[in-house]
């Protein structure tokens, strides 16, 4: 019976996640942006002589429009380079069907019907068209994102207040407090972390593609930044992005190599040396767990899912280990199988 109870709603839950996920994905999104605040804001106030002339809501004010002023200037450029990039197409397709003409003729695959159909049939347009639709899709969702994020902030002032009223037994209300204060640490953390490597990374690499000239190195800077979220796959394919550009724009091999190779190193220096010493095991998640993690949230919500996926799952094991019954659960989803929290039900 339980079995079954289990399989009902975990069949409930994925419905819902799909049906919902047009307003579900801006709130999650606004969840994260709110958490890169709160940790702007606590690393602003470290300063000893911040928190001595700045009032904690002044420094909350400063933080929240930064994170604003950026979340902006994103959607604007975003905008800006996907109708630059929409106009540009018909030249990079041009350039990519000369580009197979060349590799057909230098290995001789005209020669063999299946190769030679394939190639011809490979829509550049249709590619870039559906990967830029993603993002302009997320872009467009900006304001409403934002608005989320307000309204969390006031939510934030009253939360105590109403979780105390919720939950009048003491020991009750230590258990959720416990609960959240284990995701709100470990989220902070892994955001907080990930966001600066991230934006090292994509700094970096937007300084290596603009000494070559690459078109929309700014874009592609900003990709490489989200992309960075996305766990072991993300490098790979936000060094492959712009190498490709590169590989579109130029006639020789030189400016592709030196993307390839300048790109691919500040990924791997920065996400298995950097990273790592940031992050820590803090997260103790399964490497596995990660992956499948990756794939089940790739395939519901796209893009932003696999962006979301670490979080979300850290989430689940937060609170899967508070539970006799489905601490199991957790102990699967973990690194180690140590799970500290202890188990609070009764």
């Amino acid at each position: 019976m339980n079995v079954a109870a289990w399989m009902l709603v975990t069949t409930l839950v994925v419905v819902f996640l799909v049906v919902a996920k047009s307003l579900l994905i801006p709130f999650v999104i606004a969840l994260v942006i709110w958490y890169v605040i709160v940790g702007l804001n606590n690393w602003i106030g470290s300063f000893s002589w911040i928190e001595k002339y700045c009032p904690s809501w002044l420094s909350a004010t400063l933080s929240m429009l930064v994170i604003v002023l950026f979340l902006v200037f994103v959607g604007e450029m975003i905008a800006n380079n996907a109708q630059a990039m929409v106009n540009a197409l018909p030249a990079y397709e041009a350039n990519v069907q000369g580009l197979m003409a060349q590799v057909q003729q230098s290995f001789g695959l005209e020669k063999i019907p299946n190769v030679s159909s394939l190639l011809e049939g490979f829509d550049f347009t249709n590619i870039v068209s559906s990967i830029l639709n993603t993002f302009s899709g997320i872009a467009g969702n900006i304001f409403l994102i934002l608005i989320y994020v307000v309204f969390l902030f006031l939510e934030q002032v009253s939360f105590p207040k109403k979780l105390k009223a919720l939950f009048v037994e003491e020991d009750k209300y230590e258990q959720v407090q416990h609960i959240l204060r284990g995701i709100n640490q470990a989220i902070s953390s892994y955001i907080s972390v990930k966001t600066a490597v991230s934006l090292l990374t994509g700094v970096l690499s937007y300084i290596v593609m603009a000494l070559i000239g690459l078109d929309f190195a700014i874009f592609w800077a900003f990709i490489i930044f989200l992309l960075n979220y996305i766990p072991s796959v993300g490098s790979l394919i936000a060094t492959a992005f712009p190498a490709l550009m590169s590989l579109l724009q130029f006639d020789t091999l030189t400016p592709f190599l030196i993307v390839l190779i300048a790109v691919g190193s500040i990924q791997l220096v920065v996400g298995n040396l950097i990273e790592p010493r940031m992050m820590g095991s803090s997260l103790n998640i399964s490497s596995l767990v990660v992956i499948l993690s990756l794939s089940l949230w790739g395939t519901l919500w796209g893009v932003p899912g696999m962006v979301l996926c670490v979080p979300m799952t850290v989430i689940m094991m937060i609170i899967f280990a508070q539970f006799e019954s489905t601490k199991p659960v957790a102990i699967l989803l973990s690194a180690n199988g140590n799970v500290v929290e202890e188990s609070v039900e009764r």
